[in-house]
């Protein structure tokens, strides 16, 4: 998949962190964009401002949306969108527990979704008019959700090479 950034290669999402946050996110969110860089996972621009993807060896982990970056945003924030996947087998509780508590229904965010919500099984819980693309969004984490979040960047990195998902290869 070609990923388009709008001549814009060598953004850090540091700077859009640091410009478009609120205050209140904008600690936690430079000190896990430190952690990404630190861990060989930093962060590409991807679709256009805002947009950004976490790249790990030859997959991608998960997105990063900075929604404060668009001007027609109502506030400022951001939210992580993690792919498709196979959500099973052995994992924390803590680790269930925020997928489960985060899933992503379908918003038929455009119109050209051939999908329009799937059915899918997450962590042995059933689902119905999933998000085909992203059935895991987590927006706005306080620091204690970042940590987890971690945990769940780890687990990514031992499905992503076998997931299907769309843009994770």
């Amino acid at each position: 998949m070609v990923e388009k950034n709008n001549g814009n290669a060598n953004l850090k999402i540091e700077d859009g962190i640091r410009t478009h946050l609120d205050d209140g996110l904008k600690e936690s969110a430079l000190k896990f964009a430190a952690y990404l860089n630190a861990n060989q996972m930093t962060p590409r621009l991807w679709f256009g401002p805002g947009f950004w993807i976490i790249p790990w060896e030859n997959n991608n982990l998960f997105g990063i949306h900075l929604y404060g970056l668009n001007p027609n945003a109502a506030k400022n924030g951001w939210v992580f969108w993690f792919f498709s996947g196979d959500y099973s087998g052995e994992a924390d509780e803590k680790l269930i527990k925020l997928v489960h508590d985060n899933v992503g229904y379908c918003v038929k965010c455009y119109g050209e979704c051939e999908s329009q919500g799937v059915d899918m099984a997450i962590f042995g819980r059933e689902y119905t008019n999933m998000c085909y693309q992203f059935p895991v969004r987590i927006e706005n984490p306080d620091d204690g959700t970042l940590e987890k979040i971690k945990g769940l960047a780890e687990f990514w990195k031992e499905i992503a090479p076998r997931s299907n998902g769309l843009h994770v290869h």
